[in-house]
């Protein structure tokens, strides 16, 4: 009887979350992880969508994305941001996904190289080829960068692995096997004008060079959005982690915005909608740095939990997290209290975002391009807020939905 009622529950779930029309695209929603359970009783968000300010919908979000619906499915979904959508081609993220950790699991370029630990990172690839795979970190492509065409998904899908191979603990690795890994991949950046090597590319390399042909293309076709998520990945993986406490929120969230990766997610979401919006424009600088600040806050109050155990296990030394840097700057009484704090920041963040917003509408005569791109960003933001509470990456098994 128990078990009928959770089967009752999920297929409601699965019904609410996406209007009829779209279920025929629609990915399973395996998990529904709560970061703030227990939010005290003064706070409660406003919900607010995206204003259209555009004079038409943008046809790449029109035509490759659906509507998703967290609150109307009961999800623990942490926004007062009420507007999220999928990529219809989320099988082409998984397809492709699982290619580039088949290849980087068997590939004679990676088989060996240390990333740590005894751990090679062909048996790192193999273990995220576990079962599971489409509710982990592939989710991530098909929610914060929902626009794309099944090609530009593709595309994304392989530089998301790539970020991940070189991200966080691994970037800072002293391994030479790993650095010249790493350098050969930044060389296939440069499309026709790298240098090559005099012998056989392998089928990894092969299919990073063919990935960056595609982006030359895709680029040539419409937008610049290629060039730059290319140019944000060299920069990603030369922040290093700080020593020492934060003495402000501010000097935490300037420092996440990088670690973060909010630079490639920005150029990532411009490339979903083939656009040329220039990215350094001072008009969207205040907008865009809000964002990377939504990014690096939901992904701390999804991680936290996670963190801790590390951190009270010994598996990591230090915790560079919001919810611990406010912990400690306000002399909070409990990690509960951190969390309450830090989500309530979250949405203050949130209302800077609506306001700037709305200044830029009545303040800036912007072109149909501009607010489109202001979208797809917008999306990246809601898209994450979604995947963290949707993947088995910082629930576990506890938050599987049975």
């Amino acid at each position: 009887m128990n078990s009928f009622f959770n089967l009752v529950i999920y297929v409601l779930e699965q019904l609410l979350l996406v209007a009829p029309r779209d279920h025929v695209y629609a990915a399973a929603v395996g998990y529904a992880y709560d970061p703030v359970p227990n939010i005290p009783q003064y706070i409660r968000p406003k919900y607010a969508s995206f204003p259209q300010h555009a004079s038409m919908p943008n046809a790449h979000i029109q035509n490759n994305t659906i509507r998703l619906r967290p609150q109307a499915a009961g999800l623990p979904y942490r926004s007062s941001f009420d507007y999220v959508r999928a990529a219809k081609h989320w099988k082409a993220n998984l397809e492709e996904t699982i290619k580039v950790l088949e290849l980087l699991a068997t590939d004679t370029s990676t088989v060996d190289v240390e990333v740590g630990n005894g751990i090679t990172l062909a048996k790192l690839a193999k273990k995220e080829l576990r079962p599971g795979l489409e509710n982990r970190m592939v989710i991530a492509t098909s929610h914060m960068f929902p626009s794309g065409d099944e090609r530009r998904i593709r595309i994304i899908a392989t530089l998301m692995i790539m970020y991940f191979v070189f991200d966080g603990d691994l970037a800072e690795i002293d391994n030479s096997q790993l650095s010249d890994l790493r350098d050969d991949f930044f060389s296939r950046f440069d499309g026709p004008r790298a240098r090559r090597s005099e012998r056989a590319p392998s089928a990894l390399q092969t299919h990073l060079d063919e990935t960056v042909a595609g982006i030359y293309e895709e680029d040539a076709a419409g937008g610049n959005g290629g060039h730059e998520m290319l140019e944000a990945l060299r920069g990603a993986f030369r922040c290093v982690h700080p020593e020492g406490n934060f003495p402000t929120v501010d000097s935490y969230l300037a420092f996440r915005r990088l670690n973060v990766g909010a630079r490639f997610v920005i150029a990532a979401a411009k490339f979903t909608i083939k656009s040329n919006v220039d990215v350094s424009d001072a008009r969207f600088a205040r907008f865009l740095s809000l964002i990377g600040d939504h990014l690096g806050l939901v992904n701390d109050l999804a991680s936290y939990e996670k963190e801790a155990r590390a951190l009270s296990t010994g598996e990591t030394k230090d915790m560079i997290n919001i919810v611990a840097v406010m912990h400690n700057l306000m002399s909070l009484p409990s990690a509960k209290a951190a969390k309450a704090a830090a989500f309530s920041y979250l949405l203050q963040v949130e209302t800077w975002i609506m306001e700037e917003i709305e200044q830029l509408a009545a303040w800036e005569k912007l072109k149909d391009e501009e607010w489109w791109f202001l979208e797809a960003v917008f999306l990246s933001a809601t898209g994450n807020t979604f995947f963290c509470m949707t993947s088995s990456r910082y629930g576990g098994e506890a938050a599987k939905i049975n």
